[in-house]
């Protein structure tokens, strides 16, 4: 079985793991290959493939690739929160008419409780006599 790891796979392990501790060293991204797909591939590739995305997390963005970023971020930032302010509207509108509807139902009970309590003494007249 052909167990070599593809380029593709191990810079998207050391992607996610850079994401999430940016000091992972390059025997941790061994440790994670080995411990997620069974097999490691050669040191030599690895560690030249970690070496390129680390000094890709580390290098700074142009100024004009940084501004069309956040630019970018800031968009998608102000959707979110009109998201939000609908999602919310939409929850308070859903609760209000579902206190309508328990409002209608519980006085339809009590309505349907004081009939029957008009009608008890008669069925009870009925039934004595």
């Amino acid at each position: 079985m052909n167990r070599r790891l593809s380029d593709q796979r191990i810079r998207a392990t050391c992607r996610e793991l850079i994401a999430m501790r940016p000091r992972v060293s390059g025997r941790g991204l061994c440790a994670e290959l080995r411990k997620r797909f069974g097999a490691v591939g050669k040191t030599e590739r690895v560690f030249a493939i970690w070496r390129d995305e680390v000094a890709k997390a580390l290098a700074p963005l142009p100024a004009a690739n940084a501004q069309r970023e956040i630019a970018e971020l800031q968009r998608r930032v102000a959707a979110a929160e009109t998201a939000a302010r609908e999602n919310l509207a939409r929850a308070e509108r859903a609760e209000l008419r579902e206190e309508a509807h328990q409002d209608m139902w519980a006085m339809e009970v009590d309505r349907l409780r004081q009939e029957l309590r008009a009608v008890q003494p008669q069925v009870k007249r009925t039934l004595i006599t």
